[in-house]
Protein backbone atom coordinates (compact mmCIF):
# COMPACT_ATOMS: atom_id res chain seq x y z
CA UNK A 1 0.00 0.00 0.00
CA UNK A 2 1.28 3.51 -0.65
CA UNK A 3 -1.03 5.62 0.01
CA UNK A 4 -1.24 6.86 4.00
CA UNK A 5 -5.51 6.65 3.44
CA UNK A 6 -7.83 3.87 1.75
CA UNK A 7 -10.98 5.16 0.24
CA UNK A 8 -13.72 2.34 0.66
CA UNK A 9 -16.75 3.94 -1.88
CA UNK A 10 -18.57 0.08 -3.34
CA UNK A 11 -18.67 -3.87 -2.05
CA UNK A 12 -18.85 -6.19 -4.23
CA UNK A 13 -22.41 -8.19 -3.71
CA UNK A 14 -21.11 -11.19 -4.12
CA UNK A 15 -18.89 -10.96 -1.01
CA UNK A 16 -21.40 -8.78 1.02
CA UNK A 17 -22.99 -10.90 4.00
CA UNK A 18 -26.51 -11.82 3.02
CA UNK A 19 -29.57 -10.15 4.42
CA UNK A 20 -31.06 -13.10 5.86
CA UNK A 21 -27.76 -13.67 8.25
CA UNK A 22 -27.45 -10.22 9.55
CA UNK A 23 -30.93 -10.53 10.52
CA UNK A 24 -30.37 -13.34 12.44
CA UNK A 25 -27.41 -11.09 13.87
CA UNK A 26 -28.36 -9.38 17.66
CA UNK A 27 -26.79 -5.72 16.32
CA UNK A 28 -28.10 -6.64 13.08
CA UNK A 29 -24.57 -6.97 11.80
CA UNK A 30 -24.01 -3.30 11.92
CA UNK A 31 -20.73 -3.79 12.63
CA UNK A 32 -19.63 -6.21 9.67
CA UNK A 33 -16.67 -4.85 8.09
CA UNK A 34 -15.76 -5.16 4.16
CA UNK A 35 -14.04 -7.40 2.34
CA UNK A 36 -12.53 -4.60 0.40
CA UNK A 37 -11.45 -3.39 3.51
CA UNK A 38 -9.16 -6.07 4.45
CA UNK A 39 -7.92 -7.60 0.88
CA UNK A 40 -5.59 -4.63 0.39
CA UNK A 41 -3.60 -5.35 3.64
CA UNK A 42 -3.70 -9.02 3.06
CA UNK A 43 -1.73 -8.63 -0.14
CA UNK A 44 0.97 -5.99 1.39
CA UNK A 45 1.83 -7.68 4.65
CA UNK A 46 1.72 -11.35 3.97
CA UNK A 47 2.44 -13.88 1.02
CA UNK A 48 -0.06 -17.01 -0.21
CA UNK A 49 0.11 -19.67 2.33
CA UNK A 50 0.39 -17.98 5.31
CA UNK A 51 -1.74 -18.31 7.97
CA UNK A 52 -4.05 -15.07 9.29
CA UNK A 53 -5.64 -15.13 12.45
CA UNK A 54 -9.02 -12.77 13.43
CA UNK A 55 -9.52 -12.94 16.57
CA UNK A 56 -12.70 -10.70 16.91
CA UNK A 57 -13.78 -12.71 13.59
CA UNK A 58 -17.51 -11.52 13.49
CA UNK A 59 -19.14 -12.69 10.68
CA UNK A 60 -15.89 -14.07 8.75
CA UNK A 61 -15.05 -11.30 6.34
CA UNK A 62 -11.19 -11.30 6.89
CA UNK A 63 -10.96 -14.88 6.56
CA UNK A 64 -13.75 -14.65 3.24
CA UNK A 65 -10.67 -12.00 2.10
CA UNK A 66 -7.84 -13.99 3.04
CA UNK A 67 -9.83 -17.09 0.86
CA UNK A 68 -9.76 -14.81 -1.96
CA UNK A 69 -5.99 -14.12 -1.77
CA UNK A 70 -4.89 -17.67 -1.54
CA UNK A 71 -4.52 -17.72 2.59
CA UNK A 72 -5.32 -19.74 5.31
CA UNK A 73 -7.62 -18.04 8.24
CA UNK A 74 -8.30 -18.83 11.29
CA UNK A 75 -11.07 -17.06 12.91
CA UNK A 76 -11.82 -16.92 17.31
CA UNK A 77 -15.70 -15.55 18.36
CA UNK A 78 -17.04 -15.64 21.27
CA UNK A 79 -20.71 -15.16 20.50
CA UNK A 80 -22.22 -18.56 19.67
CA UNK A 81 -24.60 -17.10 17.29
CA UNK A 82 -21.77 -15.34 15.30
CA UNK A 83 -19.87 -18.69 14.69
CA UNK A 84 -22.89 -19.86 13.34
CA UNK A 85 -23.62 -17.14 10.77
CA UNK A 86 -19.40 -16.95 9.42
CA UNK A 87 -19.74 -20.62 9.28
CA UNK A 88 -22.91 -21.00 7.01
CA UNK A 89 -21.51 -17.67 5.03
CA UNK A 90 -18.61 -19.22 3.89
CA UNK A 91 -20.56 -22.36 3.64
CA UNK A 92 -22.67 -20.52 1.10
CA UNK A 93 -19.92 -19.59 -1.23
CA UNK A 94 -18.00 -23.38 -0.79
CA UNK A 95 -15.37 -21.91 0.97
CA UNK A 96 -13.33 -25.08 3.47
CA UNK A 97 -10.30 -23.91 3.77
CA UNK A 98 -10.98 -21.31 6.22
CA UNK A 99 -11.60 -21.81 10.21
CA UNK A 100 -14.37 -20.55 12.47
CA UNK A 101 -13.41 -21.41 15.87
CA UNK A 102 -15.90 -20.62 18.56
CA UNK A 103 -14.14 -19.31 22.15
CA UNK A 104 -12.10 -16.48 22.69
CA UNK A 105 -7.94 -15.45 22.33
CA UNK A 106 -7.16 -16.35 26.11
CA UNK A 107 -8.83 -19.95 25.74
CA UNK A 108 -7.71 -20.61 22.05
CA UNK A 109 -4.20 -19.08 22.00
CA UNK A 110 -2.43 -22.74 22.92
CA UNK A 111 -3.86 -24.54 20.01
CA UNK A 112 -2.78 -21.62 17.16
CA UNK A 113 -0.18 -22.64 14.48
CA UNK A 114 2.59 -19.75 14.48
CA UNK A 115 0.38 -16.49 12.74
CA UNK A 116 2.31 -14.49 9.80
CA UNK A 117 -0.52 -11.86 10.23
CA UNK A 118 -3.22 -10.67 12.77
CA UNK A 119 -5.79 -8.27 10.71
CA UNK A 120 -9.43 -7.69 12.88
CA UNK A 121 -11.78 -4.97 13.52
CA UNK A 122 -12.06 -4.77 17.19
CA UNK A 123 -15.13 -4.36 19.18
CA UNK A 124 -15.78 -0.91 20.20
CA UNK A 125 -16.40 0.36 23.27
CA UNK A 126 -19.68 1.72 24.59
CA UNK A 127 -22.18 -0.38 23.12
CA UNK A 128 -24.53 -2.39 24.71
CA UNK A 129 -24.54 -6.02 23.87
CA UNK A 130 -27.93 -7.48 24.10
CA UNK A 131 -26.55 -11.31 24.04
CA UNK A 132 -25.82 -13.90 26.42
CA UNK A 133 -21.34 -14.00 26.00
CA UNK A 134 -19.82 -13.52 29.10
CA UNK A 135 -19.07 -9.94 30.38
CA UNK A 136 -14.96 -11.40 30.36
CA UNK A 137 -15.28 -12.46 27.03
CA UNK A 138 -17.43 -10.54 25.29
CA UNK A 139 -15.20 -6.44 24.63
CA UNK A 140 -19.15 -5.14 23.99
CA UNK A 141 -20.09 -5.88 26.88
CA UNK A 142 -17.16 -4.11 29.11
CA UNK A 143 -18.77 -1.78 31.64
CA UNK A 144 -15.91 0.79 31.83
CA UNK A 145 -13.08 1.97 29.74
CA UNK A 146 -10.64 1.28 31.60
CA UNK A 147 -11.90 -2.50 32.36
CA UNK A 148 -12.29 -2.74 27.97
CA UNK A 149 -8.63 -1.38 27.98
CA UNK A 150 -7.04 -4.18 30.04
CA UNK A 151 -8.85 -6.79 27.72
CA UNK A 152 -7.08 -5.10 24.79
CA UNK A 153 -3.89 -4.81 26.65
CA UNK A 154 -4.34 -8.60 27.77
CA UNK A 155 -5.11 -9.68 24.15
CA UNK A 156 -2.38 -7.75 22.80
CA UNK A 157 0.03 -10.09 25.24
CA UNK A 158 -1.30 -13.52 24.27
CA UNK A 159 -0.86 -12.35 20.39
CA UNK A 160 3.00 -11.74 20.57
CA UNK A 161 3.62 -15.06 21.74
CA UNK A 162 1.57 -16.68 19.02
CA UNK A 163 3.05 -14.62 15.87
CA UNK A 164 5.91 -15.29 13.98
CA UNK A 165 9.07 -13.05 14.56
CA UNK A 166 8.78 -10.56 11.85
CA UNK A 167 4.87 -11.04 11.62
CA UNK A 168 2.25 -8.14 11.52
CA UNK A 169 -0.77 -7.11 13.49
CA UNK A 170 -3.29 -4.62 12.01
CA UNK A 171 -5.74 -3.61 14.10
CA UNK A 172 -8.69 -1.35 12.56
CA UNK A 173 -10.22 1.00 15.45
CA UNK A 174 -11.99 4.49 15.54
CA UNK A 175 -12.29 7.08 17.77
CA UNK A 176 -16.11 6.87 19.55
CA UNK A 177 -18.63 9.06 21.33
CA UNK A 178 -20.02 7.72 24.16
CA UNK A 179 -22.78 10.16 25.14
CA UNK A 180 -21.51 13.41 25.47
CA UNK A 181 -18.09 11.95 25.71
CA UNK A 182 -15.49 11.72 22.79
CA UNK A 183 -13.40 9.02 23.50
CA UNK A 184 -9.86 8.45 21.70
CA UNK A 185 -10.35 4.88 21.49
CA UNK A 186 -8.31 4.50 18.26
CA UNK A 187 -5.43 6.22 20.03
CA UNK A 188 -5.50 4.47 22.93
CA UNK A 189 -5.37 1.19 21.04
CA UNK A 190 -2.03 2.31 19.74
CA UNK A 191 -0.44 3.14 22.64
CA UNK A 192 -0.76 -0.78 23.58
CA UNK A 193 -0.09 -2.22 20.48
CA UNK A 194 3.38 -0.26 20.68
CA UNK A 195 4.07 -1.95 23.99
CA UNK A 196 4.28 -5.33 22.35
CA UNK A 197 5.56 -4.55 19.08
CA UNK A 198 6.92 -1.91 16.84
CA UNK A 199 4.57 0.17 15.34
CA UNK A 200 5.05 0.98 11.90
CA UNK A 201 2.25 2.95 10.13
CA UNK A 202 -1.24 4.45 9.95
CA UNK A 203 -3.85 4.30 7.41
CA UNK A 204 -7.07 6.01 7.40
CA UNK A 205 -10.23 4.39 5.92
CA UNK A 206 -12.47 6.21 4.34
CA UNK A 207 -16.35 5.58 3.96
CA UNK A 208 -18.73 7.23 1.26
CA UNK A 209 -21.24 8.53 3.90
CA UNK A 210 -24.08 11.23 4.19
CA UNK A 211 -23.31 13.93 6.44
CA UNK A 212 -26.45 14.66 8.90
CA UNK A 213 -28.62 16.78 8.17
CA UNK A 214 -27.99 19.48 10.96
CA UNK A 215 -24.60 20.63 11.62
CA UNK A 216 -25.20 23.14 14.26
CA UNK A 217 -23.86 20.68 17.30
CA UNK A 218 -20.12 20.08 17.89
CA UNK A 219 -20.59 16.81 17.86
CA UNK A 220 -23.11 15.80 14.97
CA UNK A 221 -20.59 14.50 12.07
CA UNK A 222 -20.95 11.47 10.13
CA UNK A 223 -17.97 9.07 11.56
CA UNK A 224 -16.86 7.82 8.68
CA UNK A 225 -13.44 6.94 8.93
CA UNK A 226 -11.30 4.54 10.96
CA UNK A 227 -7.86 4.06 11.30
CA UNK A 228 -6.05 0.89 10.27
CA UNK A 229 -2.83 1.29 12.89
CA UNK A 230 0.34 -1.34 11.56
CA UNK A 231 2.74 -2.83 14.11
CA UNK A 232 5.57 -5.48 13.58
CA UNK A 233 6.74 -8.10 16.06
CA UNK A 234 9.82 -7.52 16.31
CA UNK A 235 12.80 -5.33 18.23
CA UNK A 236 12.67 -1.50 18.07
CA UNK A 237 16.16 -0.01 16.84
CA UNK A 238 17.64 1.75 19.64
CA UNK A 239 20.36 3.80 19.29
CA UNK A 240 23.06 2.10 21.13
CA UNK A 241 25.73 4.78 21.30
CA UNK A 242 23.42 7.19 23.04
CA UNK A 243 21.81 4.80 25.66
CA UNK A 244 25.48 4.11 26.52
CA UNK A 245 26.58 7.52 26.95
CA UNK A 246 23.31 7.83 29.45
CA UNK A 247 24.74 5.05 31.15
CA UNK A 248 28.22 6.46 31.88
CA UNK A 249 25.95 9.90 33.19
CA UNK A 250 23.85 7.81 35.18
CA UNK A 251 26.75 5.96 36.86
CA UNK A 252 28.31 9.46 38.22
CA UNK A 253 25.21 10.27 40.30
CA UNK A 254 23.87 6.25 41.19
CA UNK A 255 26.87 3.91 40.86
CA UNK A 256 24.67 1.01 42.23
CA UNK A 257 23.96 -1.11 39.31
CA UNK A 258 24.79 -4.08 37.19
CA UNK A 259 24.19 -3.67 32.95
CA UNK A 260 23.20 -7.35 32.26
CA UNK A 261 20.98 -8.96 29.40
CA UNK A 262 21.65 -8.60 25.62
CA UNK A 263 23.51 -5.09 26.20
CA UNK A 264 25.72 -6.56 28.77
CA UNK A 265 26.67 -9.27 25.99
CA UNK A 266 27.04 -6.37 23.05
CA UNK A 267 29.84 -4.63 25.56
CA UNK A 268 31.52 -7.69 26.50
CA UNK A 269 31.79 -7.82 22.39
CA UNK A 270 29.68 -11.77 22.72
CA UNK A 271 28.56 -13.09 19.59
CA UNK A 272 25.12 -11.32 18.90
CA UNK A 273 22.28 -12.77 16.66
CA UNK A 274 20.76 -9.27 16.83
CA UNK A 275 21.63 -6.19 18.55
CA UNK A 276 19.64 -4.91 21.81
CA UNK A 277 16.38 -3.73 21.86
CA UNK A 278 17.24 -2.40 25.39
CA UNK A 279 19.88 -1.79 28.20
CA UNK A 280 18.76 -4.25 31.36
CA UNK A 281 20.04 -2.49 34.28
CA UNK A 282 19.68 -5.22 37.54
CA UNK A 283 19.10 -2.49 40.64
CA UNK A 284 19.43 -3.21 44.01
CA UNK A 285 15.11 -3.96 45.63
CA UNK A 286 15.03 -0.40 47.38
CA UNK A 287 12.33 1.79 47.32
CA UNK A 288 14.06 5.08 47.91
CA UNK A 289 16.71 4.54 45.71
CA UNK A 290 13.58 3.42 42.68
CA UNK A 291 12.53 6.84 43.63
CA UNK A 292 15.50 9.02 43.31
CA UNK A 293 16.71 6.79 40.10
CA UNK A 294 12.89 7.42 38.66
CA UNK A 295 13.19 11.29 39.31
CA UNK A 296 16.92 10.86 37.29
CA UNK A 297 15.56 9.98 34.38
CA UNK A 298 12.93 12.26 34.63
CA UNK A 299 14.51 14.88 35.00
CA UNK A 300 16.64 14.22 31.57
CA UNK A 301 13.37 14.00 29.77
CA UNK A 302 12.89 10.38 29.67
CA UNK A 303 9.19 8.60 29.49
CA UNK A 304 8.88 6.38 32.79
CA UNK A 305 6.78 3.64 32.89
CA UNK A 306 5.32 0.44 34.98
CA UNK A 307 3.71 -1.37 32.30
CA UNK A 308 3.21 0.83 29.17
CA UNK A 309 1.57 2.94 32.25
CA UNK A 310 2.61 6.26 33.35
CA UNK A 311 4.71 6.16 36.09
CA UNK A 312 6.21 9.10 38.62
CA UNK A 313 8.85 8.86 41.05
CA UNK A 314 6.11 10.14 43.95
CA UNK A 315 4.46 6.89 42.96
CA UNK A 316 7.78 4.23 42.62
CA UNK A 317 6.98 2.59 45.90
CA UNK A 318 3.59 2.16 45.45
CA UNK A 319 4.01 0.48 41.94
CA UNK A 320 7.02 -1.67 42.49
CA UNK A 321 3.75 -4.00 44.24
CA UNK A 322 3.91 -7.16 41.71
CA UNK A 323 6.02 -5.12 39.11
CA UNK A 324 9.92 -6.54 38.87
CA UNK A 325 11.06 -3.59 36.36
CA UNK A 326 10.58 0.21 35.82
CA UNK A 327 11.10 1.16 31.93
CA UNK A 328 12.92 4.55 30.94
CA UNK A 329 12.08 6.00 26.93
CA UNK A 330 13.56 8.90 25.77
CA UNK A 331 13.04 9.60 21.93
CA UNK A 332 14.88 12.94 20.84
CA UNK A 333 14.06 15.31 18.08
CA UNK A 334 16.85 13.56 15.45
CA UNK A 335 15.07 10.00 16.16
CA UNK A 336 17.31 8.64 18.61
CA UNK A 337 15.80 6.14 21.11
CA UNK A 338 16.78 4.65 24.39
CA UNK A 339 14.91 2.22 26.24
CA UNK A 340 16.56 1.46 29.65
CA UNK A 341 14.74 -1.22 31.83
CA UNK A 342 15.55 -0.85 35.95
CA UNK A 343 15.11 -4.32 37.02
CA UNK A 344 14.90 -4.69 40.86
CA UNK A 345 13.93 -8.46 41.15
CA UNK A 346 15.05 -11.03 39.01
CA UNK A 347 13.72 -14.58 40.16
CA UNK A 348 16.95 -16.13 38.41
CA UNK A 349 19.63 -13.65 39.78
CA UNK A 350 20.12 -11.05 42.82
CA UNK A 351 21.75 -7.71 42.74
CA UNK A 352 24.27 -9.20 45.04
CA UNK A 353 25.39 -11.99 42.83
CA UNK A 354 25.55 -9.63 39.85
CA UNK A 355 27.36 -7.03 41.35
CA UNK A 356 30.15 -10.30 43.16
CA UNK A 357 30.34 -11.92 39.40
CA UNK A 358 30.82 -8.42 37.28
CA UNK A 359 33.51 -7.28 35.07
CA UNK A 360 34.41 -3.47 35.37
CA UNK A 361 34.37 -1.39 31.58
CA UNK A 362 35.65 1.79 32.14
CA UNK A 363 33.25 3.09 34.92
CA UNK A 364 30.20 0.68 34.34
CA UNK A 365 29.78 -2.77 36.35
CA UNK A 366 28.96 -5.33 33.91
CA UNK A 367 27.73 -9.31 34.81
CA UNK A 368 30.17 -11.38 33.13
CA UNK A 369 27.97 -14.48 33.17
CA UNK A 370 27.66 -17.54 30.47
CA UNK A 371 26.77 -16.47 27.47
CA UNK A 372 23.15 -18.76 28.27
CA UNK A 373 21.72 -16.53 31.05
CA UNK A 374 22.93 -13.30 29.20
CA UNK A 375 21.22 -14.23 26.13
CA UNK A 376 18.04 -15.15 28.04
CA UNK A 377 17.34 -11.35 29.53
Amino acid sequence: MNNSWLKLAKQDPAWMLPEDLARRDAFGARDCGWVEQMQPFIRTYSKPDDVILDPFCGFGTTLLAAHLEQRRGIGLEVEEARVSIARERLARLNITTQEVRSGSLESEHAGLPDIQLVLTNIPYFGCSWPGNAAASEQLYSQPAYADYLEHIRQSFVLLKSIISEGGHVIVMAENVRVGPCFVPLAWEVARLLAERFVLLEEVVLIYDKPAPVSQTAADNTNRAHEYALIARKDSKPIDLDATLSCLHELVQDHPDFVVYGSFARWLLKRNLTRLPSDADLLVPNQPELLRKLVAWFERRGFRMMRWGAPLHDTLAHAAMDRAHYFRAEKLTRDGKLCLIDLCFEDGALKYADASNSSIKLGTLKVYSAPIEHLSAN
